[in-house]
């Protein structure tokens, strides 16, 4: 396989739950060496956001897990190297936790003046900035749950959008750090906000209410009348099988085939209906007219019949029947991998290259500090050395036998997919 364009690049990641491990995923996928600290008690109800649930196996391939006590000094030690020879940190630990432990960017820049250090916060510079935030709480407060909900019932949307899309923006300030570096020389502290992530979703809405002056209507209302923006079919029709299939009339081109493939010839010379601002008077009949006719189909023929006259249509799918998708079972589209003792397939990165291509070459690691031994060899620990940090509880060390004293299976072998 050609060389991803990451590789080389050495990336220390403090992160937990989402946003940080999203980050570090993106990083690895592309080809950074990507070393995972996690804190002893991994993997157990007090750790809840390094607990191996199926979201932990999404958001942590590609990295090698090093369990170390970093409020030891010892530890901390430990950390310096990593620091010290790493080219990216990511962190979205709590504000001020970084600095408690004595990681924080003023100490680390000191140790490696070429770091780029990547925060991932609630908040960025302002009244807010000490405030910790989450996922759920940041669409309540920017408007993008009440964009999302119906009217009243303000509503998360069904993923982790804000920390996701945070950790992607983070990544991208990342990269462009990385690209000054090799002008300046200086690696630069780059922060990435959960609140100001969601609120950049809402922009759009917030320009059309400051033009209008009106408070938009969430987008889960049924406009009718003249108020409705956007295409006037733009809904969920619900079929003979009870599947549910989503339909879009982008054009009047397509409008008149539309009516043409569901058997509704009349209203296709329909002199109220030639534009989408005519379909969007006469909302209140027609969307009735277009529900009985798709309720005449089975879902799967009605979707390949509008997808054959060039209608967008696509089928609500669950997050297990998507994986039927032929799309989605397409070479490239997932990657084969591990959700611990489960083989699965799970999504790439959303973007492909015409020269490499992305592959799970480490699968999350399952066992907490799983690579601790192989990743404390690399920062010049003597094996014996691995091994009294590791009976004295400043790292987890899996292949060191409980009780024995001794090292269990040397250093680990390499995992691939």
């Amino acid at each position: 396989m050609p060389r991803l364009p990451l590789e080389g690049t050495r990336v220390v990641e403090f992160g937990h739950i989402v946003a940080g491990p999203t980050a570090g995923m993106i990083l690895g996928d592309m080809g950074a060496d990507v070393i995972k600290v996690e804190p002893p008690g991994s993997g157990t109800p007090s750790r809840p956001g390094n607990q191996r649930t199926g979201s932990f196996f999404f958001f942590n391939r590609n990295k090698r897990s090093l369990v170390v006590d970093l409020a030891t000094p010892k530890g901390h030690q430990i950390a310096l190297r990593l620091v010290r020879r790493a080219d990216v940190l990511i962190e979205n630990m709590a504000p001020g936790t970084m600095e408690r432990l004595g990681l924080g960017y003023a100490r680390v820049h000191r140790e490696n003046p070429r770091l780029v250090y990547c925060s991932i916060k609630g908040y960025l510079t302002g009244p807010h900035q000490s405030r910790p935030l989450m996922d759920e709480p940041a669409q309540m407060a920017t408007g993008l749950a009440y964009m999302t909900g119906p009217p009243g019932r303000p509503l998360r949307a069904g993923a982790s959008v804000v920390d996701i899309g945070a950790a992607n923006y983070a990544v991208i300030g990342a990269l462009a750090a990385l690209l000054e570096r090799r002008t300046t020389g200086k690696g630069r502290h780059l922060t990435a906000g959960l609140f100001e992530t969601a609120l950049f979703y809402v922009g759009q809405h917030m320009a059309h209410a400051q033009l209008t002056g009106e408070t938009p209507s969430p987008m889960s209302t049924a406009q009718t009348g003249g108020k409705r923006r956007g295409p006037a079919i733009y809904d969920l029709f619900t079929c003979k099988d009870e599947g549910q299939v989503f339909i879009g009339i982008a054009s009047d081109s397509q409008w008149r085939r539309f009516c043409s493939v569901l058997g509704m010839e009349d209203l296709v010379d329909d002199p109220r209906l030639q534009s989408n601002d005519g379909r969007t008077l006469e909302r209140e009949w027609l969307m009735a007219r277009i529900a009985q006719a798709a309720a005449g189909w089975e879902s799967k023929k009605l979707v390949e019949t509008l997808v054959g006259a060039e209608v967008t249509v696509a089928p609500v799918r669950t997050p297990l029947s998507v994986l039927e998708d032929p799309h989605v079972a397409a070479e490239r589209r997932t990657l084969a991998v591990r959700i611990g003792n489960v083989a699965g397939r799970l999504p790439a990165l959303p973007y492909e290259s015409d020269d490499w291509e992305f592959s799970v070459r480490r699968h999350a690691p399952v066992e907490p500090g799983q690579e601790t031994r192989e990743v404390l060899l690399e920062l010049g620990y003597a094996s014996r050395e691995v091994e009294a940090l590791a009976r004295k509880g400043i790292v987890r060390d899996p292949g060191l036998s409980a009780g024995s004293g001794k090292a269990g299976g040397g250093r680990p072998r390499r995992r691939g997919a």
